[in-house]
């Protein structure tokens, strides 16, 4: 375990951001030059970011400061393990309860990573994942295993987590491990610190708890609370470790016989159930598994790319945002639609007019849905904000999630959903799903954005077709929904363009004696 540095009192004081809300990383807050020995990830400060701490990057580390983190991850387990072996499977027993108590890990919000809206606090690992991972050790315990290589292993047993659970877990047992390391960079660039208090600090192996303390971190601007570091390295979209790796990686490995005892010829569509057990029942398929992917190159996700907008997303929408201010200003309620039809209109300019459809590219191919969400949002939180509109990113409308929801009070709502066309559910989209959404939410207004990147996506007869699909829908269920296109096919620059018709007829209007202007010798042009 790594030397930490307690304080003894913990009195934290609110820092005004620098430059009051135009902080939104960890080095603007601070204002930090970074360098090549800076490998921390700068995270956005006011709210977390989708990216998450996956342990199969951690176990590839063999010397330094992280060299003995993915054993102290495995150490934890083990205690688990050793007080259900002791608990006899008894869940009135103190073991078993004490065991309870270690699967229980609260939101580490201090990392200010996952999918909470609005802020670094999110729901955390509640009880329901905890039952699951004690059914998985116990299903361990059973087979005669004392200790496992990767904690991957029992999240396969109870047919895998989110990547945000397992990321919570990783963060919360290892949590010792990333304070020093923030110490550690806090006092390379001397920046300001103060006590704090961290839950989930440490655990202890004598006593089969956790303990919380008081460190010395800096501080989040926006929620009063410690920031904690990770590396870049070691973060991803998704885990290493997935039950449909699992899954795929049996049925082409395992033997006739084994193929035979499983109904893999619903391989495709198979449950997280079924894929559970098949785990449960062959542990020395999981274990050739998880080998095999420690073999296997294991990339974080690009953070200098960005290929899905996840890290940069505020900043590309801020800059859109300055290049096309808001034409109208909603003075009355009465106005919210309105509002709503401007911002998405400013959106849809700023890609086809003003080269925002460069931000959809990312070397020569289309980005996926998620980027053109977030830089959806990007661009209209600002304009939220100024006119006084909540905008809720993926809220939850009984049968899904929305993309967006914009509200006014109850009464003045609307939902947005944008999808790519070449999404092969697209027109489920506007058939089926975005009428439910309203249905569920009890929203009358909805806005259906599709995006292309080819021709044949962005041609006429498409967008009369989703026109028109807009309509029918609105007429059948009551709910008012407009169709948009937005054309992001890539762009010849302005300065490029060159209108053959035109300027055929221009030269055939030419008077007789009028000549071309002359070219110059020098440039050619």
């Amino acid at each position: 375990m790594p030397a930490l540095y307690p304080v003894e009192t913990c009195s934290v004081t609110l820092i005004t951001p620098r430059y009051g809300e135009g902080v939104m990383r960890f080095s603007e807050a601070f204002d930090l030059p970074t360098t090549s020995a800076d490998d921390w990830f700068d995270t956005f400060l006011p709210a977390d970011t989708a990216l998450f701490i996956d342990p199969f990057l951690i176990w590839d580390e063999k010397q330094g400061h992280w060299a003995g983190a993915h054993e102290h991850l495995i150490d934890f387990f083990e205690m688990v393990f050793e007080l259900v072996k002791e608990s006899e499977g008894n869940e009135n027993s103190i073991s078993w309860k004490q065991a309870q108590k270690l699967l229980l890990f609260p939101e580490p919000y201090e990392f200010c990573l996952g999918v909470s809206e609005g802020s670094p606090h999110g729901a955390g690992s509640g009880k329901g994942l905890q039952k699951e991972m004690l059914e998985g050790v116990k299903v361990a315990t059973g087979l005669g295993i004392g200790r496992i290589a990767h904690m991957e292993m029992l999240t396969l047993f109870q047919g895998g987590m989110g990547v945000d659970r397992l990321s919570d877990m990783t963060c919360n047992i290892l949590k010792s491990y990333f304070i020093e390391y923030t110490q550690e960079v806090a006092r390379r660039h001397e920046i300001p610190v103060q006590p704090a208090t961290v839950a989930n600090a440490t655990w202890d192996r004598e006593f089969c708890r956790w303990k919380g303390g008081t460190f010395d971190l800096p501080i989040n601007p926006y929620i009063g609370k410690p920031v904690i570091l990770t590396p870049e390295r070691f973060l991803r979209q998704m885990p290493v470790a997935t039950p449909d790796g699992f899954w795929s990686y049996a049925w082409s490995t395992a033997s006739e016989e084994l193929r035979g005892d499983l109904t893999f010829d619903i391989a495709r569509n198979v449950s997280r159930r079924e894929k559970a057990k098949l785990a449960r029942q062959n542990p020395d398929v999981v274990a050739l598994y998880l080998r095999q992917l420690e073999n296997e190159e294991k990339k974080p996700y690009s953070v200098s790319d960005d290929p899905n907008l996840i890290v940069k997303w505020y900043e590309l929408g801020s800059k859109l945002t300055e290049e096309k201010p808001l034409s109208f200003v909603a003075k009355n309620p009465d106005e919210f639609e309105r509002f709503i039809e401007v911002i998405i209109e400013n959106f849809r300019h700023s890609i086809e007019e003003q080269d925002g459809w460069q931000l959809l590219w990312n070397k020569n191919h289309g980005r996926e849905e998620r980027a053109a969400q977030a830089l959806f949002r990007s661009c209209v939180i600002h304009y939220c904000r100024a006119n006084e509109i909540d905008l809720t990113g993926e809220s939850n409308a009984g049968r899904g999630p929305v993309d967006f929801k914009f509200s006014q009070g109850w009464s003045r709502r609307a939902l947005v959903e944008i999808k790519l066309v070449r999404n092969s559910k697209f027109w489920d989209g506007v058939l089926a799903q975005q009428p439910q959404y309203q249905v569920s939410e009890e929203v009358s207004r909805g806005f259906f954005v599709a995006v292309g990147y080819t021709d044949a996506h962005c041609h006429a007869a498409l967008k009369k077709k989703i026109d028109d699909a807009a309509q029918l829908v609105s007429q059948h269920t009551g709910k008012r929904i407009t169709g948009m296109l937005i054309d992001a096919r890539q762009k010849t620059s302005a300065s490029k363009l060159h209108e053959a018709e035109l300027s055929s007829e221009l030269k055939a209007n030419k008077p007789e004696d009028d000549t071309d202007p002359p070219t110059s010798p020098s440039t050619g042009q």
